[in-house]
């Protein structure tokens, strides 16, 4: 029978769960047992561990994003940062290059660095519910490297973490061949479970983003005839430059 409206929808869900109608939903900091100090604290807890183990974490992510197919080169500073991205881009000819607008390159001169080879990076200023996606979609397809930032990166799995936002379009990661990420000593996790305490934190004092990309290494299917193939939902070569 066809869900009608949204009442039944919902009462369907709240049998299925055992909950009888007009029980509130449990509060979403204390499902778990945790009050939202509890939440507060812990996260705080999260952030002293990384800036404490920021070295070590960096040398763990460098480690295992190279096991997870990443291309890892570690520099030293951000100006050195913009000449790989320079380099990766004459070292496969690219020429059609996007970047998001994230803070990470008012420090990190990648403009400048390219625009000295005669490459000029096109901006995606706009995010995932910007006026002018259907156009920075055509953009994106029709770049060959896209840039960005990481939002935090996971030592244990080498994983990256992007928030889509405003300046920050999934587009960028994901539509072109190749997609290059910079990260910053002090944004690395020990592990998905340091992840999911921030964004607990996040949901509850209301900054969380509306969605998560979770990036481990190149894309890959094996789904075509039971053979690896890369490329097949993301780029197929991806880089990860770590300043620090």
């Amino acid at each position: 029978m066809a869900i009608t409206g949204r009442d039944t929808f919902l009462g369907r869900v709240r049998g299925a769960l055992g909950r009888s109608p007009g029980v509130p939903e449990p509060d979403a900091a204390t499902h778990l047992g945790l009050t939202q100090d509890d939440v507060r604290s812990a996260a705080d807890g999260v952030r002293r561990e990384m800036a404490d183990q920021a070295d070590s974490l960096l040398d763990a992510v460098a480690d295992s994003a190279a096991t997870a197919g990443w291309k890892v080169r570690r520099v030293g500073s951000p100006e050195d940062a913009a000449d790989v991205v320079t380099e990766i881009c004459i070292a496969t000819d690219a020429t059609r290059v996007l970047r998001s607008d994230q803070d990470v390159f008012d420090a990190v001169p990648v403009d400048a660095a390219l625009g000295a080879k005669g490459v000029t990076p096109g901006i995606a200023t706009v995010g995932e519910a910007g006026a002018d996606i259907p156009s920075l979609k055509d953009v994106a397809f029709d770049s060959e490297i896209g840039i960005t930032g990481v939002d935090y990166a996971i030592a244990e799995t080498g994983t990256v973490v992007l928030h889509p936002r405003q300046g920050l379009s999934r587009l960028v990661s994901l539509a072109p061949g190749r997609h290059i990420a910079i990260l910053n000593k002090g944004d690395v996790l020990p592990s998905l479970d340091e992840l999911f305490t921030l964004e607990r934190a996040g949901y509850q004092d209301g900054s969380l983003e509306g969605s998560m990309n979770l990036i481990s290494g190149p894309s890959r299917t094996g789904d075509i005839a039971a053979t690896i193939v890369d490329g097949i939902h993301g780029p197929f070569e991806v880089y990860l430059i770590i300043v620090g």
